[in-house]
């Protein structure tokens, strides 16, 4: 479904009346700003025309500045992200020794409770009651060493 547009207000065909005249003169007495640069644009590339070479010069070397990057954001930001990366080794350092400590030294698995876990696992195997045997004073031994080393 297409909708026709709203006539147009006063102010846009003022502006449209002095654009046309802009393009066909090449000048008018008041075009609104829009249209103004428009209307130059068409009307130089209509000429065929040119710069001047001092004209060519002088926004060649604006657009140049305005491109160029600053050394000093850029130095910066180097800066702030060596010292970044040294905080964070130097946290991590930190962190890392002093989470270190003496390992707590397990007691080894018997030689009767690996073979209990041996037979255990092969397929077919009902009787858990021997595994259950040797590992409960084996348990009990690692939890005796692990609230020796760090508390209850």
């Amino acid at each position: 479904m297409m909708h026709d547009e709203d006539d147009p207000t006063e102010e846009e065909l003022r502006e449209a009346e002095a654009l046309a005249r802009a393009l066909d003169r090449g000048h008018a007495p008041a075009p609104p700003d829009d249209a103004l640069g428009a209307a130059a644009l068409l009307r130089f590339a209509r000429r065929g025309a040119t710069l001047p070479d001092a004209r060519h010069d002088a926004i060649l070397s604006e657009a140049i500045q305005g491109a160029r990057r600053r050394e000093r954001p850029v130095r910066r930001f180097f800066l702030l992200s060596a010292l970044g990366l040294s905080l964070a080794a130097a946290f991590a350092l930190v962190v890392s020794q002093a989470t270190r400590g003496e390992p707590s030294l397990l007691p080894a698995p018997p030689t009767a409770l690996l073979s209990a876990q041996a037979e255990a696992a092969r397929p077919g195997a009902e009787n858990l009651a021997t595994l259950g045997a040797e590992m409960k004073p084996y348990r009990d031994g690692v939890y005796a060493k692990l609230v020796e080393r760090y508390g209850e």
